[in-house]
């Protein structure tokens, strides 16, 4: 208290004056009340002055076209943690000058929170008991939903760019605040919030109930941190026009009632409304007060109210602020060190129930308790603060370095100070019917309505009906991005991969953040099931809009996302699109793509929900085809798409052998015949003839070789071909690439194909090796580390080396990297010119000519 009441003894003369007229001094009967949101002492201060004072009016900062949201939180069955949520949509221009849409829509959102201390929350709840009328004064929120541009950071609440939702209560300026800083150094505190608790919310209730002098203070607070700030600053963050807005309420308000008015408002404002509110003009009183239909009364967490989870309006550790609040209203005479021993105690218990490997004795609690007493009292506290009480914890309960092994323990720890606690909304409310839909949902699927903690769900997809249900309800809200869960581990259907597991794992946690994104969506259903079926249609409408209305792999996608969420009515339509598609597909990558997903979907159809719908089957036979009919297009690829062309190609034979096998299993996919010598017959065409490109080519005759269609004479012909004399570099090179991304195996067991690239390279001049060096680096990366060892010794038997020698070959360059080979040669280049230049051409030996196989390897 010492350094307030010093630094209120030096404010600067228009500051003193201002905060002598907070109370009425003046005559006007207007109590300015400057608090802090979110904070147990400020509540608790303002209803001793509620009950003095007993005001025939009461104004709270907060969004005047909110008004006929006040009677909901006087509801018996609201609970707090509640919040305002606010939402504007508005037509923004397109910045892409090519895209034929000139606008698109953006949204944002907002929240005003409270818990049982917030002083809002006790300005209405006690102000309407004790017969006061109450008034929101602040600018309409659909103002100042468009003030800040999309990812703004400046309020700093939520920190989520993704549905920019913000809160309406800004303190901001206190952690920017010069004077505060140089205050908290002074005390040394760690920051503004330690600050905050040191000299005002570890006051005792006799304190804090002569609430003329804790506001007082808080005022002095409050106002020298404005001072920091520039009027041109003030009035372009909108923090001015506020104001302005602010101080006309109250002068109607003023004209309009007889009686004490108490002001209610962040104490960053009081220090401006003082001193311009007589001055103002009176604001045209509201023209109605129906509900708006863009706000709602939503449930909130303590999750999101925490500070430490990047709500900058809040008090950090929500949970533990409860705890103080609770003990200040049952009037106990220390209500500090009864919470500091309680946590303690609660943490200690949860810590050894978990069986942590960081679990807390009873000793070492003792210990806590006692530290956190010692340090109150040396800073001079009334009792153990929050950071006492970390401070003990983290002296008596880590052991080692804050970085080894105890970050599991400090989340902990900060979850359990945070809280978990949810507030409660009447039916009144009038919460969307898609919320009501996805909560009946979130029910059945296990997910707690009133507790913020992720839990794990683990569900047994091809052996529970119930289980499977769970898992469409996860992947629908996944789908339409709410928040609900995140998805950890099981079969992944869409990617094509894990596809042998049997459960699927999520983590998931009700939070508000969902029901703003279910508020959101409102608009485009009133199920969970019409929302995604609405965006699911668009994306059949997009991909038209997007020139791929012919992809049979973007319309199989489609497909499996409505088996994954649920949409089983819609699968009729969306197979007869994928026919469609099918059809008309001119790219065989896609068409694989699709064939391979079709597999997917057939071998599990059963969780994936398609086993009544025969098209399925009919599209199995029809993939492999269409497929083939694609295929002699690929021969004649450019070099630079040779790779993406060996890639199909291998994935086409991967869905050839899949969609046989499935023709061996009882009752599946039909009766047509799938007939891989088709196949075989084109490989034949690309690997012997002249117009395939050559790693084509090099890629059927690897794939001739290992289905056992050619033997090793038949691709030692193909190889020496290749390889032999005549033949051009740059083409043997790629043909090498295609032949080891089929089979990398066969340089080691096809002696030919070794000896003829060996034959090739010592053919090269130097300029020729750097040129297809990094071709050749490829095609070896596709070795394993002992095949590349294996190689390495056939190397050097190919040039009578002994096994000490191929083993020094093997090591030479383990640790070199592509680029330090590239740029060694050049080097290798560079001076053997420099040495010609300067007659010491002698001096050069060819060696490089019997070792550029060794580098490249």
């Amino acid at each position: 208290m010492a350094v307030v009441a010093e630094a209120g003894s030096v404010l600067p003369a228009g500051l003193e004056a201002a905060r002598g007229r907070l109370f009425g001094e003046d005559g006007e009967g207007v109590f300015f009340v400057p608090v802090r949101h979110h904070s147990p002492a400020c509540a608790f201060a303002l209803r001793a002055l509620l009950r003095e004072v007993r005001p025939a009016a009461v104004l709270i900062e907060g969004p005047d076209d909110l008004n006929a949201l006040l009677p909901l939180l006087q509801h018996p069955q609201t609970t707090a943690p509640v919040a305002w949520l606010c939402q504007s949509t508005r037509q923004a221009p397109v910045d892409d000058p090519d895209s034929e849409e000139k606008t698109r829509t953006e949204s944002r959102t907002s929240f005003f929170p409270f818990c049982d201390y917030s002083p809002e929350w006790i300005a209405v709840r006690e102000g309407a008991a004790l017969g006061a009328r109450l008034g929101l004064i602040d600018l309409p929120w659909s103002d100042k939903a468009w003030h800040r541009d999309e990812g703004d950071e400046g309020e700093g609440d939520e920190g989520d760019a993704r549905d920019a939702a913000r809160s309406l209560m800004e303190e901001r300026h206190f952690a920017h605040s010069r004077y505060l800083n140089a205050m908290a150094a002074r005390l040394g505190c760690v920051d503004h919030q330690e600050l905050w608790d040191r000299l005002f919310e570890l006051r005792t209730s006799a304190a804090l109930g002569h609430w003329r002098a804790f506001f007082s203070d808080v005022f002095s607070w409050c106002a020298m941190a404005r001072l920091d700030y520039e009027p041109e600053v003030l009035e372009a963050e909108l923090s001015l026009p506020r104001e302005r807005h602010m101080a006309a309420h109250i002068r109607r308000w003023r004209n309009e009632v007889e009686g004490p008015i108490v002001v209610v408002t962040g104490g960053f404002h009081t220090l401006e409304l003082v001193n311009q509110w007589q001055e103002a003009k009176p604001s045209k009183a509201p023209a109605g007060q129906d509900a708006p239909d863009n706000a709602w009364l939503i449930r909130y967490s303590f999750e999101r109210l925490d500070a430490l989870n990047g709500y900058a309006s809040g008090m950090p550790s929500p949970g533990y602020y409860q705890q103080v609040w609770e003990r200040l209203e049952a009037g106990e005479a220390d209500p500090f060190t009864a919470v500091a021993l309680d946590s303690l105690t609660r943490f200690a218990r949860q810590t050894r129930a978990q069986d942590d490997a960081d679990a807390v004795s009873t000793a070492l609690v003792q210990a806590a308790a006692a530290q956190a007493m010692r340090l109150a009292a040396l800073r001079g506290n009334a009792g153990p603060g929050r950071q006492d009480l970390l401070d003990a914890i983290r002296s008596c309960f880590i052991k080692g370095a804050i970085d080894e092994g105890t970050r599991g323990f400090t989340a902990d720890l900060r979850n359990f100070l945070s809280g978990t606690r949810i507030g409660d909304v009447p039916p009144s409310a009038g919460s969307p019917p898609l919320i009501e839909d996805a909560r009946r949902l979130a029910r059945q699927a296990g997910v707690r309505l009133d507790d913020s903690t992720a839990r794990i769900a683990r569900l047994d997809l091809y052996r529970k009906p119930s289980h499977r249900e769970r898992s469409r309800f996860f992947h629908a809200m996944t789908y339409l991005d709410t928040g609900l869960g995140t998805w950890l581990a099981g079969p992944d259907f869409l990617g094509n991969s894990r596809l042998h597991l049997l459960f699927e794992e999520w983590r998931a946690a009700w939070s508000p953040l969902v029901e703003a994104r279910l508020i959101e969506l409102a608009g485009d259903g009133a199920s969970v099931e019409a929302v995604c079926m609405a965006k699911l249609r668009k994306e059949e409408i997009a991909l038209s809009d997007e020139g791929r209305g012919r992809s049979a792999s973007a319309a199989v996608a489609l497909l499996l996302r409505a088996c994954l969420i649920g949409l089983q009515s819609r699968l009729p339509q969306l197979l007869s699109m994928l026919s469609t598609h099918l059809d008309e597909d001119a790219s065989l990558g896609s068409v694989v793509e699709c064939g391979h997903r079709l597999v997917t979907l057939w071998r599990a159809r059963e969780p994936l929900g398609v086993q009544q719908h025969p098209q399925l089957r009919s599209l199995l036979e029809r993939v492999w085809p269409a497929a083939l009919f694609l295929l002699p297009d690929v021969g004649g690829c450019p070099e630079e798409g040779e790779a993406g062309a060996v890639k199909q190609l291998l994935s086409l034979r991967e869905l050839g052998r899949l969609l046989a096998s499935l023709q061996g299993e009882p009752g599946e996919a039909g009766d047509g015949a799938i007939d891989l010598d088709l196949l075989r017959t084109q490989l034949e065409r690309f690997a012997t003839g002249a117009s395939a490109a050559p790693a084509v080519a090099g890629a059927a005759s690897a794939l001739l070789y290992l289905d056992g269609h050619w033997d090793e004479n038949a691709l030692d012909t193909v190889v020496r071909q290749r390889f032999g004399a005549g033949a051009e570099p740059r083409e043997a090179v790629r043909f090498l690439n295609g032949v080891m991304a089929a089979a990398p195996e066969l340089l080691l067991r096809l002696p030919a194909l070794l000896e003829g690239l060996d034959g090739l390279v010592q053919g090269w001049d130097a300029e020729a090796f750097v040129a297809h060096l990094p071709d050749l680096r490829q095609a070896f990366t596709r070795l394993k580390p002992q095949e590349t060892s294996d190689l390495a010794g056939r190397i050097a038997a190919l040039h009578g080396m002994g096994e000490t020698e191929g083993q020094a070959l093997n090591q030479m360059h383990y640790e070199t990297t592509e680029q330090d080979l590239h740029e060694g040669a050049r080097l290798q280049l560079a001076l053997a010119e420099c040495m010609r230049r300067d007659g010491l051409a002698a001096w050069l030996v060819p060696e490089h000519k019997k070792n550029n196989i060794e580098s490249a390897i």
